[in-house]
């Protein structure tokens, strides 16, 4: 059987399908309720391990545990990673306000395409393929994190070290509302910073007092102002507070800056400018945590030999898809700075992460269930 016929097969595994999609979404996972993210991963070992995966668990003492899922291959064609997370932002009860329902082509219900569509899309398209009578191009990794919505802290090492075991990473998630793969993504980064002052009477001696709140105002003009538009950069001071009565010059500060950018040397640079600000009030002391989380996701000479090799695969089943640069960031930019070619937006198709209008779109995703199998089996 053809390529060509995946998409086919992959309509007609529509039932099948929403089927394990309902099962995970079922299970509620917000990713700082380890309990019940530890539920999910004991469903999907038990799905995995069913349809013939050799899965290992990670247990993690915080976080829910991780789940590598792995399947040979007779042919030795490139080994591919397949990145996905089961934590959603969605806390536990979410249900309830937004049951899982089918609407038309939506499907909806908290996680479905941020992304646990994503897990069920990678699970499908090895069906597909035995389905087909096809055979895996080369040895396939599922790797399935517990934390990426809150910065994949304790997953990044794993992340990375299979990432280098193999030759290309496919990101399950979510493509761009209008259906193109992500091609790009920007970098993420998050400061804390602290202004500590002196306190004084606002009425009697103010002068005798450094304010850490007009410092913080300071701050917030110099920081914004390392935006760049035309690089793509944006710095914004997120949250603030400060003081403690009305009364008081206010003795300490606290601000969230947040920060995206689009090339890594970006990033060197708000980097550096961001921890060596200098308080105009010599008296205020000035402290600062955090950095780049996430490195952007670049169209590198990698990368744009996977995309076009996507784009092959869907000339042979009878679709296009064009690509997109997003503010978002992913487990794919890890894997990308590495240097390991990486594609994301391989998981569904829809609209609405983190949004009370959560959705995929059926028989968009089921292309996607098909671009997928066509870029693990052999031609």
């Amino acid at each position: 059987m053809s390529r060509a016929e995946l998409l086919q097969l992959a309509y007609r595994s529509e039932d099948d399908y929403l089927q394990t999609l309902t099962r995970l979404v079922e299970r509620e996972s917000p990713t700082h309720d380890k309990a019940a993210c530890d539920a999910l991963a004991n469903v999907l070992q038990g799905e995995l391990g069913g349809r013939g995966w050799n899965v290992v668990r990670y247990p993690l003492p915080a976080s829910g545990d991780i789940l590598e899922a792995r399947l040979g291959a007779e042919a030795d064609g490139p080994n591919t990673l397949l990145l996905a997370h089961y934590d959603t932002v969605w806390p536990l009860g979410t249900l309830e306000r937004m049951p899982i329902k089918r609407e038309g082509e939506k499907f909806s219900g908290p996680g479905t395409v941020d992304m646990k569509a994503g897990i069920a899309a990678a699970i499908h398209a090895v069906e597909l393929i035995r389905a087909a009578g096809m055979a895996l191009a080369g040895n396939v990794t599922l790797l399935i994190t517990s934390d990426e919505e809150t910065g994949s802290h304790d997953s990044r090492e794993l992340i990375e070290s299979l990432a280098k075991a193999n030759d290309r990473v496919l990101v399950l998630e979510p493509g761009r509302d209008d259906g193109a793969l992500k091609t790009g993504r920007k970098g993420v980064g998050s400061f804390r910073v602290n202004m500590r002052g002196r306190s004084a009477h606002a009425g009697n001696n103010p002068a005798d007092g450094a304010s850490a709140l007009r410092e913080l105002a300071h701050f917030l003009i110099f920081v914004e102002d390392l935006a760049d538009e035309v690089a793509g950069t944006t710095v914004n001071l997120t949250t603030a507070s400060g003081g403690f009565a009305s009364n008081v010059i206010a003795e300490e500060a606290n601000a969230s800056v947040d920060v995206r950018v689009l090339r890594a040397r970006e990033g060197g640079r708000l980097e550096a400018a961001v921890r060596g600000y200098q308080p105009r009030d010599t008296r205020v002391v000035y402290a600062v945590s955090g950095g780049i989380n996430r490195p952007p996701l670049e169209l590198t000479e990698a990368n744009e030999r996977l995309y076009q090799e996507a784009q092959a695969v869907l000339a042979e089943l009878g679709l296009k898809l064009g690509s997109a640069v997003v503010g978002g960031g992913s487990d794919g930019n890890f894997t990308s700075a590495l240097g390991i070619a990486t594609l994301d937006g391989l998981g569904s198709v829809g609209g609405g992460p983190h949004a009370r209008h959560e959705h995929i779109k059926v028989r968009p995703t089921l292309e996607r269930v098909a671009l997928v199998a066509g870029l693990l089996a052999q031609p």
